[in-house]
């Protein structure tokens, strides 16, 4: 890149952590840098974008933040500031020296390898004839319609999951980038590219951390995280994600800053932030002493043992069922989930789950059933009607495997104050009851990992959701912690009433 500046950017010397580095030289399409604050994450961003503004400048780029504020005053300030250490400088008129301008028109001396814009608000255009767009997240359908070929997003985890997925990746599919060698080039290979980086710092975010697998590698990232020299990398076949703690980047922070936090946060508070951990509490959990560490494991179903299983009336998004089996040793009660079943429209009958729940165990299955679920259908409630049918349905259609003692459906359901003390205390031990979830069981693990409190009433945060194609709108958690609870509180009811 080159005009009337005289900086040699060829003699820069830039050092990377190695949890920067995975990425910067990194050739997946989507790659996540998940890093604890003060790890560099968007100096590491001004070097990429600098990356593909030298080499293709024919190919358009994209910035975005999660808000235009923070685009503004955090994002791309930063980037300029890296651009700047490196000798790439905004275009000054009087001088005629610089590299880039920003929101207006370039000049004249400007290689020009893209129409001309009408407007140029938002655009950062350089001397050699690179673009880049800027964008918020918080209004991304203004970026429907755009093309561009590599994007960056940063503080990706206040981000809507749709707004990644349907509205970025579907932009980035402009051509001019390839892979040969396990490097970027614009030679012409059968493998294009399109890369998409996003860096953010550690935050519960559930669609990440479903996108990225996370949830399958816990104990892995834990090991590695925690150990100041070391991080972790995940490879998929498209995706690359690093974890790392903010002591990578120490060297470039000021003298205690680390230590200092520690003071200052509580220690789960640093665990996210400082560590990097992504399924640190967040202080909003509604099943705030859940560990998944400690409470999601490898179960089996042994056809000897009775099958506990609980129902949560709702048709959306799905009807949900879960199936448990308990054991007794030394005077404490193990209970295992070994199965769940969540059956979308128009498959979400009670016939249908019945039938898929039959059809599963009921010719391998040789010790009793017992049902659990909603007890509205016995309050008396303005909705008794309906959900009693659901009742009088499950006995209909589970009766070849029912006895007279099946139901344990309650006259009434506890207050939802009490079962969530009640579910709780079992997370920390101080009853006899341990709870171990089977792996496979990702509704409920999701469930009792991301559903909010309602820090008003102390409830579940209700949060409403719509489905993109259906536009039904339903609660997106809290249908299988709901039958986790009617399972739990009736099933050890004797210790709840203590």
């Amino acid at each position: 890149m080159t005009n009337r500046s005289s900086e040699n950017l060829t003699n820069s010397k830039i050092q990377f952590s190695l949890p920067q580095l995975q990425i910067l030289i990194s050739t997946y399409q989507i790659n996540l840098f998940l890093a604890g604050v003060g790890s560099g994450k968007t100096h590491l961003d001004g070097h990429i974008a600098y990356k593909f503004i030298e080499k293709f400048p024919g190919v358009l780029g994209f910035i975005g933040a999660n808000t235009f504020d923070q685009l503004n005053t955090s994002t791309t300030y930063r980037i300029r500031e890296v651009w700047k250490s490196i000798g790439i400088y905004e275009y000054e008129d009087k001088t005629g020296i610089g590299h880039y301008v920003v929101n207006k028109q370039p000049p004249k001396c400007f290689t020009k390898l893209h129409n001309s814009f009408i407007s140029y608000d938002k655009i950062i255009s350089f001397v050699n004839g690179a673009t880049i767009f800027l964008g918020s997240m918080d209004n991304a359908k203004a970026h429907d319609g755009k093309e561009f070929g590599w994007a960056i997003l940063d503080e990706t985890k206040d981000t809507k999951e749709d707004d990644v997925k349907d509205i970025i990746l579907a932009r980035l599919r402009q051509k001019g980038i390839y892979i040969k060698d396990d490097q970027f080039t614009n030679e012409v290979t059968d493998k294009p590219c399109c890369p998409l980086y996003i860096s953010t710092s550690p935050a519960k975010v559930d669609w990440i951390n479903n996108w990225f697998e996370l949830d399958k590698n816990i104990q892995q990232i834990q090991d590695k995280i925690y150990d100041k020299n070391d991080y972790f990398v995940k490879r998929m076949t498209n995706k690359l994600c690093v974890i790392s703690s903010t002591y990578h980047n120490e060297h470039n922070l000021p003298n205690n800053y680390i230590e200092n936090k520690r003071t200052d946060w509580t220690k789960e508070k640093f665990k996210t932030l400082i560590y990097a951990n992504p399924f640190s509490q967040t202080g909003s959990e509604y099943y705030s002493s859940f560990d998944r560490v400690v409470n999601v494991g490898k179960n089996s179903y042994d056809p000897e043992k009775p099958l506990h299983i609980s129902f949560d009336f709702n048709y959306v998004p799905y009807n949900s069922c879960s199936i448990w089996q308990v054991e007794e040793k030394d005077g404490i009660y193990y209970v295992y989930g070994i199965d769940e079943i969540a059956l979308k429209n128009p498959r979400n009958s009670d016939e249908e789950m019945c039938n898929t729940f039959l059809a599963r165990y009921q010719h391998k299955h040789k010790s009793r059933l017992f049902v659990y679920g909603d007890a509205t259908g016995k309050a008396g409630s303005t909705i008794a009607k309906e959900s009693k049918s659901h009742i009088l349905n499950l006995e209909k259609y589970l009766a070849p495997m029912m006895h007279n003692q099946s139901m344990r459906i309650p006259r009434a359901n506890p207050t939802n104050d009490s079962r969530r003390e009640f579910i709780n205390r079992i997370f920390e031990n101080k009853i006899p009851v341990r709870i171990i979830i089977d792996e496979s069981m990702s509704y409920m693990i999701s469930d009792l990992s991301y559903t909010k409190q309602d820090l008003v009433n102390g409830g579940k945060d209700k949060h409403i959701v719509s489905d993109p194609e259906t536009k039904d709108k339903y609660q997106k958690y809290g249908h299988f912690g709901d039958n986790f609870e009617y399972f739990i509180c009736e099933c050890f009811k004797s210790f709840f009433i203590k």
